[in-house]
């Protein structure tokens, strides 16, 4: 077939088409299925963030009241904060994910490693609901955070360069996209020295990368 159409086509032409069929056989995988996984795993992490909510039987009235104001209301804000911080990872996932059109392994194995950390996610939120005012807790919980949005950002980088997403994805787009993720790795990077003054509001930091993720302006393009 392909000599039949090498006698009657210019050699140019011919070298465009066998570009880009090996092009199409590099990365040919589906992206259905990063999808399929990441929500999997994205319903996964957001269950067990629950799991650090233990209310301990056999308090009376007066320990169950203490216990309620001393641990589990700190305990239900780091919780809400996790659920909101992971459900923002999810919603920037499911955008990015809307403009891609094709992936290679490399695009899989960074998938891979972006799904690994929000995994751990369950658990530096859990440190940071135990010890709530600890730097260490903080400086881990940030760190997490950072190493996510890291390998989001590499997803995001790699598909660009290889050019995987679709045509009407242009550098303003792509622009906004990226600034949605390198933003918060800022305040992340931020809250660490921060952490180290022992000032028990910096917990609440944590939600102003929340602006960027949930407010900071999309393109009609991204709602396509």
């Amino acid at each position: 077939m392909i000599s039949v159409i090498a006698k009657r086509t210019d050699p140019t032409l011919l070298c465009l088409i066998m570009e880009s069929l090996r092009e199409r056989r590099q990365a040919s995988l589906d992206v259905k299925r990063i999808q399929s996984l990441t929500d999997a795993v994205f319903a996964i992490v957001i269950t067990i963030l629950s799991l650090t909510l233990v209310v301990p039987p056999g308090e009376n009235e007066e320990g169950l009241r203490r216990f309620l104001w001393d641990q589990i209301l700190p305990k239900l804000f780091i919780f809400f904060l996790g659920f909101i911080i992971v459900g923002a990872y999810w919603v920037d996932t499911h955008y990015n994910h809307h403009h891609i059109m094709k992936v290679n392994k490399v695009s899989i194995w960074l998938n891979i490693f972006f799904l690994m950390f929000i995994c751990l996610i369950p658990f530096s939120s859990g440190f940071l609901a135990n010890y709530l005012y600890s730097s260490i807790s903080v400086i881990i919980y940030s760190i997490n955070l950072i190493i996510v949005s890291f390998w989001h950002l590499m997803i995001l980088i790699h598909s660009w360069r290889n050019k995987f997403v679709y045509p009407y994805v242009d550098k303003k787009l792509y622009r906004n996209m990226r600034w949605r993720i390198i933003l918060p790795i800022l305040v992340y990077l931020l809250i660490i020295p921060v952490s180290l003054l022992r000032t028990p509001w910096v917990v609440y930091l944590f939600l102003v990368p929340l602006f960027f993720q949930i407010f900071f302006g999309r393109s009609r393009k991204e709602v396509r």
